[in-house]
Formats: C-alpha cells, structure tokens, sequence
C-alpha cells in the first residue's frame, strides 16, 4: 500500500486532482480541511499541520492507498512516512489566473493574499522542489494527465 503525498503552491490544480482521484474510488485528504492549526509567535501568525491529525489520519490509511496533499511548514517532518512527495506546479501566470477563475476556494484573491501567492512562488517553490521526489508541471498538463502519473505511483 502507497502513500503519496501532494504538494504544492496555491493555483497549481491540487484540490482539483484529490477530487478527480476521490471520483475515482481513491482514497484523499486535503489537509487544508480539518487538519490545521493556527500558531503564533509574537506577532506573526502562521497555519500549520496538527501534527496529532496528521498522525491519525496515517495510521487510520496504513493499510490501503492514499493520497494526501498540503503546504505547510512542518509537512517535512512527516516525509519519512509518504512513499512519494510529489510537487505540482504550475506558471505564475497561470497560477494567478487559475485562484481569479476558481469558485471553491477564495485564498489568493485579496491583495495581501495576492502578495502571499507571490512570495511564495519566488521564495517557497524553490524549496519544495529540492524536498520533493517527482514534479509533475501542471500548466498545461490536464486534470486527467496528472491522476494518471500520480496513480501510476501507486
């Protein structure tokens, strides 16, 4: 049985894979939903995994296929359980316009978030492309495409 953890920065078509692979009879959990906490230090205030959510929700899959997608901070320290960390990313231009486009999802639209969005193209992707085993480029790569590479990890 697999575990492949989803990575990636917002706009790169992440929630819309784990849908399509849920469709599919796949087992998913977007970790943006039920599995974050806010912490604060000092002023700054930052989303991060619940790492006792992300234990339980690994060992409640331990025996079955699973696909599991998130960006948080401290995602590293639980790649020693995934058998992929797998990254998708996109254009930032396509980013962009993908987060304008959507209706299920409004982060990326306000103009801090914006900024956000930016940032971490230029300062968080560079990062998760040296954690990561597999990029799969998802800016002109389809839905379908992207299930197809990430169940032929399985």
């Amino acid at each position: 049985m697999a575990i492949i953890f989803v990575t990636g920065l917002s706009g790169v078509g992440t929630s819309c894979t784990l849908e399509q692979l849920e469709k599919q009879g796949y087992n998913v959990v977007d970790t943006d939903y039920g599995y974050v906490k806010e912490i604060k230090s000092g002023e700054i205030k930052e989303r991060v995994w619940d790492e006792d959510k992300i234990i339980s929700v690994l060992e409640k899959y331990k025996h079955s296929h699973l696909f599991i997608s998130g960006c948080y901070s401290n995602q590293g320290k639980f790649y020693k359980h995934f058998d992929h960390v797998v990254l998708l990313k996109a254009e930032l231009k396509v980013m962009l316009d993908r987060i304008d486009k959507r209706s299920s999802n409004n982060y990326g639209k306000s103009p801090e978030e914006r900024t956000e969005v930016i940032d971490s193209y230029h300062n968080v992707l560079p990062l998760l492309e040296k954690r990561s085993d597999i990029i799969i480029d998802t800016t002109s790569n389809s839905i379908d495409v992207v299930c197809r590479l990430l169940k032929s990890l399985l």
